[in-house]
């Protein structure tokens, strides 16, 4: 089932580059929940549901063009992954190219993902995902 997990993760990122952010919530439970770094200006420290991880991530695609994730790495840690991302794009307005190295942390139960949360330090994210003892 871990391997399952790892292929959600992976599909989620490539539906978010594709501009699909129905597709990048398809494996979503309804109680979903997402816990942002904090660094975001405006943003909310936690978004519920699907819809509201659409709504996190909107800023992007309303903010920037072509907004971007390279996946750098998913590892499987049971019924969670461990993600290093960098996220890209260039802004509307400045066009000034800019990008973010996080990571994140997935969580999956039943086949669906119920929680997602994103990390400025890969340490801290390897915790989360009990890869680091």
């Amino acid at each position: 089932m871990s391997e399952e997990n790892v292929e959600m993760a992976r599909r989620g990122y490539e539906a978010f580059n594709r501009g699909d952010l129905e597709g990048m919530v398809a494996t979503f439970a309804p109680n979903f929940e997402y816990v942002t770094t904090g660094g975001i200006p405006d943003a909310d420290a936690v978004y519920q549901g699907p819809g509201g991880l659409k709504q996190f991530v909107g800023w992007m695609w309303s903010g920037f063009e072509e907004p971007r994730i390279k996946v750098h790495e998913l590892t499987d840690a049971g019924n969670q992954v461990f993600a290093e991302v960098t996220l890209r794009g260039r802004g509307k307005q400045s066009g000034v190219e800019t990008s973010w190295h996080i990571w994140h942390v997935w969580t999956a139960q039943a086949g669906k993902i119920i929680r997602g949360q994103a990390f400025t330090s890969r340490r801290e994210a390897l915790q989360a995902a009990g890869l680091l003892e």
